[in-house]
């Protein structure tokens, strides 16, 4: 081997040798090594997590508190309406269950990648997170930023967090759900009836006029129009079980006590009644062009046998103990599909 031919061979190898200096050193920082004696990112918490007796959040899109009372939790800024205790009890544990792993940035210009920065800012993709006792001192205060889902592969998933006011942020492990908003946290969850279900429906106008929808027996497919004026289709053959189905999965976008909407004496009203004997009335008005409703449900003892008669008193039970002194916006889709007019079903009228 030549001098030329030796030197271009140990500088192929030292090229090689840096390279797998470099990957290795790469490979290493990319690894997160977790401490058996990580420190909580909260500490104290989880030993508390029973005597938790308020959430208060901070976003980009609101600024709210979940607080406990002795019927549940509730949202204090919407008179207490319900809130998800399965979501309180993963805010709650998921908190405390945090332990930080590395240090990052206290770099404020840095914050923002990391989604660690000042929660109330337009911008802001973190969310501030409260926890107080029922004394009102604070058992936990910090920012929650990024998630870095399967940080430990099957182990789990890693969190950028910030505490109370410190300027440092640190890679967490674990993973929290909060919610940046009221609907977040809120069970939205109205009633929810498939249209295969329902044998007559009826959808009034404050003028009084209906569009009534039946259909003959459970099994049945075709749902028969009433209120089609003579020489008029509808453009769909679809839309009575369309307008059937208007209690599929019904959820709302607000909630308020039922004494700050006022409702006229002449209002939109929907009517829903099962084969099983189940009957749900909902009544709207609309208000700045959004529909609010009311709903309430009876059970009609003449339809359906007594299982299924047991089955609807559950069901208009569990209505009315949601739904009771409540007014719910509905969206605008199910607001248009409870307060349809018959012209809004049928065909354009052809030019004479």
């Amino acid at each position: 081997m030549n001098r030329n031919s030796f030197l271009i061979l140990a500088g192929v190898t030292a090229i090689a040798v840096i390279a797998a200096i470099v990957q290795v050193t790469q490979t290493q920082r990319s690894m997160t090594v977790v401490s058996s004696n990580s420190e909580r990112a909260f500490p104290g918490l989880a030993d508390k997590v029973n005597t938790v007796a308020q959430i208060d959040i901070v976003s980009s899109e609101a600024k709210f508190s979940v607080t406990r009372t002795d019927k549940g939790w509730g949202l204090k800024d919407k008179s207490g309406y319900k809130v998800s205790f399965a979501k309180v009890k993963t805010a709650i544990v998921g908190l405390g269950e945090l332990k930080l792993l590395e240090s990052k940035t206290s770099d404020p210009k840095r914050y923002e990648r990391l989604q660690v920065e000042n929660p109330d800012s337009i911008k802001a993709k973190s969310i501030g997170v409260t926890l107080k006792g029922a004394d009102g001192k604070t058992l936990a205060n910090g920012i929650i930023g990024m998630r870095r889902a399967g940080l430990f592969g099957t182990g789990g998933a890693g969190t950028y967090v910030r505490r109370g006011g410190d300027k440092m942020s640190w890679l967490a492990k674990g993973a929290v759900e909060l919610g940046a908003k009221p609907n977040d946290w809120m069970i939205r969850d109205i009633v929810n009836i498939e249209a295969e279900k329902i044998r007559r429906a009826v959808i009034r106008q404050p003028d009084m006029a209906e569009i009534v929808i039946t259909k003959a027996t459970p099994s049945g497919r075709k749902y028969a129009v009433a209120g089609v004026p003579a020489g008029r289709k509808l453009k769909d053959e679809e839309e009575g079980k369309n307008m059937a189905g208007g209690l599929w999965r019904l959820s709302f976008e607000d909630v308020k006590k039922a004494d700050e909407i006022k409702f006229p004496e002449t209002i939109n009203v929907a009517e829903y009644e099962t084969f099983g004997g189940l009957k749900v009335r909902v009544e709207m008005t609309v208000v700045d062009k959004v529909v609010w409703a009311k709903f309430s449900a009876t059970v009609d003892s003449s339809v359906g046998d007594v299982k299924s008669l047991e089955k609807a008193k559950e069901q208009a039970d569990k209505i009315n103990a949601t739904a009771t002194g409540w007014v719910y916006e509905l969206s605008a889709g199910e607001g248009e599909k409870l307060t349809t007019k018959i012209e809004d079903i049928l065909e354009k009228k052809k030019a004479s």
